[in-house]
């Protein structure tokens, strides 16, 4: 069994190498593949990071792991777990997207599941806090994704999701809404995971 590799922080000006006369780096590789946030492919991993910059300075965080049984761990380390949805996507629509957020529960580990002694695990909720975020901007000609104001938050603690949800692998906003759950800003998050604790 091999081990994982440990990663870290690249800044950007690393360059690619043997490769002739040409000249290209890390940054212009990111700008290449990752510009477009609002898109479905980097748009969770951008909502994680909005929480990990929302609960510690950015000196503390570390490389995101897509492995990790949680999204996110808390400073008083509760694990985190970061679901993301938006009513504008990157294709054409004849209508905003309706907002459901899944894939509240999975397995421990699935990434071990080829190692043959791996015990599996059913699918459940890993996580102690759940963070629903939603890109709620609805006007296409101002959207700016790296506005907070254009966000919301629902923070939940892993009993409450699941009694929303009864016990189901995902939750919509009508849902949210029927039982007056109400959103926090990106400046609430920290306040609002830090209280949830005493909540429980």
């Amino acid at each position: 069994m091999y081990k994982r590799i440990p990663v870290s922080k690249l800044t950007g000006t690393e360059q690619f190498k043997n490769v002739g006369d040409k000249n290209f780096s890390v940054l212009e590789f990111w700008r290449y593949g990752f510009s477009n946030l609002n898109s479905n492919v980097l748009r969770g991993a951008l909502a994680e990071f909005i929480v990990e910059n929302a609960l510690r300075g950015r000196e503390q965080i570390d490389v995101r792991n897509p492995w990790g049984d949680s999204d996110v761990v808390a400073p008083n380390g509760k694990n985190i777990e970061v679901k993301c949805c938006s009513y504008i996507q990157d294709w054409d629509q004849n209508d905003f997207s309706k907002i459901l957020w899944s894939g509240l529960k999975a397995k421990t580990l699935y990434w071990s599941s080829a190692v043959s002694d791996f015990p599996r695990s059913p699918a459940d909720y890993k996580s102690d806090i759940y963070v629903l975020a939603l890109f709620k901007h609805q006007d296409h000609s101002t959207l700016d994704i790296l506005d907070m104001n254009q966000w919301c938050f629902y923070v939940l603690s892993k009993e409450r999701i699941k009694e929303l949800s009864k016990n189901g692998n995902s939750i919509s906003l009508i849902r949210l809404q029927k039982f007056d759950i109400a959103p926090v800003g990106f400046t609430e998050i920290h306040r609002t995971i830090t209280s949830i604790p005493a909540l429980n």
